[in-house]
């Protein structure tokens, strides 16, 4: 699988396949920008945990703007 992060390579940091490296919060190397899914660096390519990454994105992107406003 290629995965489909061309429109990011040069903002946030990859991994050797091409895929966005985030840590447990799904923060990328770029404050504010987050990943989640198929696109992301250690996923497993199920959709449920996909879901929930995604949810955990979201948290983490609302903390985020509540911490910059």
């Amino acid at each position: 699988m290629i995965p489909a992060t061309n429109i990011v390579k040069d903002l946030v940091e990859l991994d050797e396949n091409g895929y966005i490296k985030v840590n447990q919060h799904m923060e990328t190397s770029v404050p504010g920008i987050f990943a989640a899914g198929d696109c992301r660096s250690g996923q497993t390519g199920q959709v449920v945990v996909a879901a929930g990454e995604g949810c955990i994105a979201a948290m983490s992107a609302e903390k985020y703007i509540q911490n910059t406003e």
